[in-house]
């Protein structure tokens, strides 16, 4: 019996040492992103694999907090957080959501690549997966919500040459969201004027945050 529970004990805290050993990897990957640029393109499937929806456009961060995903097509609209508040811009009905940026996070996962990461091993179980191909530095890490209200069951991210290449995303319905990657830029100056949202004058503006200290 104590060879057992000895057995039993080594097994948990060499399994604990290797989630804390994931998250570790993983914020240092985040963190070494301190300015991102690059072009996206994202598909949403059901559980059939039916393809549901497809858009394609450009996205920027500086980390912390500053992040742009600028939806080019099919239809136009544009993501921008500060670090206290997010802008949702519908163009085509003119009205732009005003959120705060910590409410939101959870509910919009991109946003994780230009937060600061400090409590990733605290708000997900993380874990390394073993390399499908044999490419320099491809990594893959599968995130598992610690918050089981959150809108995702899972989010996996996977790098190359420690740049993000891809996330999938796995939600309470079934449907798998994968973002790609391309013509990744790292550490490039980026303008202020990027992370900055001023509606115009025939813009209807819904601030969620107005009443709320």
């Amino acid at each position: 019996m104590k060879k057992t529970f000895i057995i039993l004990v080594s097994s948990f805290l060499a399994n604990l040492a290797y989630a804390n050993s994931a998250a570790d990897t993983l914020t240092s990957l985040l963190l070494g992103m301190n300015t991102m640029q690059a072009d996206f393109s994202q598909t949403v499937k059901d559980k059939s694999a039916k393809s549901l929806q497809h858009a394609e456009g450009r996205m920027a961060l500086v980390r912390p907090g500053k992040f742009r995903w600028d939806v080019k097509k099919p239809i136009a609209q544009l993501i921008i957080a500060n670090g206290s508040r997010l802008w949702i811009y519908d163009q085509d009905l003119q009205q732009v959501s005003i959120r705060s940026f910590h409410k939101a996070a959870g509910q919009t996962p991109a946003l994780l690549l230009s937060d600061k990461n400090l409590t990733l091993g605290k708000d997900f179980t993380i874990a390394e997966e073993k390399s499908p191909q044999q490419i320099a530095g491809y990594r893959v890490f599968l995130l598992t919500p610690t918050d089981k209200e959150d809108a995702f069951e899972t989010i996996k991210l996977t790098f190359v040459s420690k740049q993000i290449r891809e996330m999938q995303l796995l939600d309470r319905l079934g449907h798998i969201i994968t973002i790609s990657f391309n013509h990744v830029k790292i550490g490039a100056s980026l303008p202020e004027s990027l992370f900055t949202f001023k509606p115009g004058s025939n813009v209807d503006i819904i601030d969620e945050t107005k009443f709320k200290k």
